[in-house]
């Protein structure tokens, strides 16, 4: 009796060690199998941002924060540094706290440069636009005003658009 008692104890003894020695080797595998790219989103960082009216050679032109409201179309432009493989970023669009539009956008490089564009008939005011990772991480923002046509003219291009002070902020958080 005390033998068959051995017996099987030494059975269940030997079958756990095969069950434990079993889920390693298959954890271990699961890690080596997943690359590290995968584990943690891309790092990025808004490098430029502006607003402009015309693209001329693939280039910006008519560089603002003060536009007309005789404009039709207002474009934003960025550059995106630290991407490690191809991902995106949402240009969400804002006229005053109304979200207005949201442009997905590819970013395939460790510096990349894309713009989208709105068209506008949104009257006078503020508005600006995020930049938003893949994973939801505001990367920064910049504002820009639509004023009367004569007012814009007079104001002209000393406005240079570039990053606000809340855009800072909002890095620094």
């Amino acid at each position: 009796m005390l033998k068959k008692t051995l017996l099987v104890l030494l059975s269940i003894l030997i079958l756990l060690g095969v069950c434990f020695a079993q889920q390693d080797p298959a954890k271990k595998q699961m890690e080596d199998t997943t690359p590290a790219e995968a584990q943690k989103p891309p790092e990025l960082v808004l490098e430029q941002i502006q607003f402009y009216t015309t693209v001329k050679d693939r280039q910006p032109s008519g560089v603002g924060s003060v536009f007309p409201e005789t404009l039709d179309k207002l474009f934003c432009f960025t550059k995106i540094g630290g991407a490690k493989g191809s991902t995106y970023v949402s240009h969400v669009w804002y006229f005053g706290d109304k979200e207005v539009a949201r442009v997905k956008l590819p970013v395939k490089s460790k510096s990349w440069r894309t713009w989208s564009s709105k068209n506008l008939h949104l009257g006078l005011g503020y508005g600006y636009v995020k930049i938003v990772s893949e994973s939801g991480d505001i990367l920064g923002m910049a504002e820009f005003k639509i004023e009367a046509a004569e007012k814009a003219e007079q104001i002209g291009e000393t406005e240079k658009a570039g990053e606000s002070e809340e855009a800072k902020g909002l890095k620094n958080e």
